[in-house]
């Protein structure tokens, strides 16, 4: 009958559903974050940085976050963006004309609106991304952007971070002997040692072992509070044992005097008349607690061309470290 022939139909639409449905057709990830990357993202990749409104004055024209767009406007990169955690920086992008997430991330173990508790929460942002098919180039804000980033990256690796390493020993690896005097004979035990990734810039592509390595990072960071950057390296670099499973990423390190920290840039590079010519393509102050001035003074020495703009800077944290 004709009724049956309607009830055969609308069963026959619901299985055709039901099927889409299970075989992942629909759609997936945030729209809103969707809508913004297929507006901006190149080759669907970008560069975002997290940021809450401490690090920008309210008419957006100075602070931190204002000298991080600056850096990337001016080396013509076209596929930025800002996460925005809280509505008065997200009204301060959209008065810039900047492109801009307006996202809450779920709080971590770590609550405070520190440094360390905005970054906790960045890995259950940047697997939005990921789901979404896109790789992310993330930064934190303080950092200088002096040339396009895009033009420098491999590609060949999960995840291409900047090192915490100052020369290309401690950010490369090196070979450690353990000496232990009553093993005898024995006594020399060789290990590998590198320092850590940092995990305030480093570019991650989408596949099913970044969004799990995203997932696994912010599942501990959730159940206890640890420094993200460590809890980021441990799953990065840990190897299977047992019951527990590696996260398999594989990983290459950025030119360290290309992507360079501040320790690297304070300690050798200002020194040394092989880099007197040399523009980095990114700047990090990530070892320093005076992050917007040596910002400020970094962008005056490759920007403005001041060649004695980090003279008047300490290597470390104090002119008398370690007595700070």
């Amino acid at each position: 009958s004709a009724k049956m022939q309607g009830v055969i139909l609308l069963l026959g639409v619901l299985a055709l559903l039901l099927a889409g449905s299970a075989t992942g057709s629909e759609v997936v990830g945030d729209p809103e974050l969707k809508k913004l990357l297929d507006e901006i993202a190149v080759n669907k990749e970008v560069i975002a940085c997290v940021s809450n409104a401490a690090l920008i004055s309210g008419d957006g024209k100075s602070g931190m976050l204002r000298m991080w767009i600056d850096g990337v406007q001016r080396a013509k990169v076209k596929n930025y963006m800002v996460i925005a955690i809280d509505d008065q920086v997200a009204k301060v992008m959209a008065d810039l004309g900047v492109p801009y997430w307006r996202k809450d991330p779920r709080a971590t173990a770590d609550k405070a609106a520190s440094n360390h508790g905005i970054s906790a929460m960045k890995f259950q942002l940047i697997k939005e991304f990921l789901v979404l098919g896109h790789s992310v180039l993330l930064s934190d804000v303080d950092i200088l952007t002096l040339k396009n980033p895009f033009n420098s990256l491999y590609r060949d690796s999960d995840v291409e971070g900047m090192s915490d390493g100052f020369d290309p020993m401690t950010a490369y690896g090196w070979d450690d002997v353990f000496d232990d005097p009553k093993m005898g004979w024995s006594r020399w035990a060789h290990s590998f040692h590198i320092f850590t990734l940092n995990s305030g810039l480093f570019w991650i592509r989408p596949n099913e072992r970044t969004i799990s390595l995203m997932d696994r990072i912010t599942e501990r960071l959730n159940k206890e509070k640890a420094w993200d950057q460590a809890v980021f390296n441990e799953m990065v670099w840990k190897p299977s044992y047992d019951d527990y499973r590696s996260t398999d990423v594989t990983v290459r390190i950025m030119n360290i005097y290309d992507f360079v920290n501040s320790k690297t840039l304070f300690r050798t590079m200002r020194y040394e008349a092989q880099y007197e010519n040399h523009t980095p393509v990114m700047v990090h102050v990530n070892y320093h607690p005076d992050k917007f001035q040596r910002m400020q003074s970094v962008w005056a020495r490759y920007v403005e061309g001041d060649m004695h703009a980090l003279d008047k800077y300490p290597v470390g944290s104090c002119h008398n470290a370690p007595n700070c």
